[in-house]
């Protein structure tokens, strides 16, 4: 999984039902949630098929409908603060896009028909685009993305966080996203409540950032340091989205494990020679 846009106007469905999956800890192709939903080019993807996706990976759909904007946007507020996603069916019903969070007044979305794919939007836009009319009908329909299952880590994308994700810079981790976090699920543990002797990431990185760096960069060689940098600094923003810690038993192996990554990264990206 990582952030791009869809690449034809029929697979809206799938995406924005990929990147609700993605703030519950899942992550699923599209092609794969294409299939499940049964999308096609000449009608794309219906709820039916969507919701017959999201079982799959062990969601449900619920259906919510409201005719008028303010009640619209409570309940699709209500379904946000519980942790769940919302898909929503705007442009008339021809298009789906994924509701992350409500921050500061504004809206995370997620649209993969951008470019940028992650969009900040405001209420009254939001409205704007989620507004179904037919006739003397006007409905805003949507659908909270519900696990069956107990949810370790739930994303929790600020504004802040959303536009960094789409800076040019940070290209490499939406495009990696899923690859980070299958790495850290590895070294770190999501926080509990009753979690004690904890470090965050963040933390983690102040105290052992610079010998690993400095280690790597020696041993390999080729990669600079402000590259492997660039690396535990992605690792990072990705722990604090997830709030994933490093338990104080774990620290050690956290290092190894680490240095073992940022190793294979830079015989993968530069090569290496039989040293014995």
């Amino acid at each position: 999984m990582s952030f791009y846009p869809q690449p034809n106007s029929y697979t809206c469905g799938p995406f924005a039902l990929k990147y609700a999956l993605v703030m519950l800890g899942v992550f699923k192709n599209e092609r794969d949630i294409g299939k499940a939903a049964g999308v096609t080019w000449w009608a794309g993807t219906d709820e039916i098929g969507l919701a017959r996706a999201a079982k799959r990976y062990n969601c449900n759909m619920k259906y919510f409908r409201e005719s008028r904007g303010k009640f619209a946007l409570d309940e699709l507020n209500k379904r946000l603060k519980k942790g769940y996603p919302c898909i929503l069916s705007v442009n008339n019903w021809g298009h789906w896009i994924t509701i992350l969070s409500f921050h500061k007044n504004r809206y995370i979305v997620v649209d993969s028909s951008q470019d940028k794919v992650i969009d900040i939007l405001t209420p009254s836009h939001l409205l704007k685009k989620w507004k179904f009319v037919e006739e003397d009908v006007v409905s805003y329909d949507g659908y909270a993305i519900i696990p069956d299952f107990k949810v370790d880590t739930l994303a929790d994308f600020s504004i802040e966080r959303a536009r960094a994700v789409m800076y040019k810079k940070n290209e490499q981790l939406a495009h990696k996203w899923d690859t980070y976090f299958n790495d850290l699920i590895n070294v770190c543990r999501p926080r509990t409540p009753l979690a004690s002797h904890i470090t965050t990431f963040n933390e983690f990185l102040r105290r052992n950032e610079k010998v690993l760096i400095k280690e790597i960069a020696f041993w390999h060689g080729t990669p600079t340091k402000q590259e492997l940098k660039k690396v535990l600094r992605n690792m990072q923003f990705v722990a604090e989205v997830y709030d994933l810690v490093i338990y104080d038993e774990d620290e050690k192996k956290a290092v190894i494990d680490l240095a073992s990554i940022l190793m294979m990264y830079s015989c993968g990206k530069y090569g290496m020679d039989p040293i014995y």
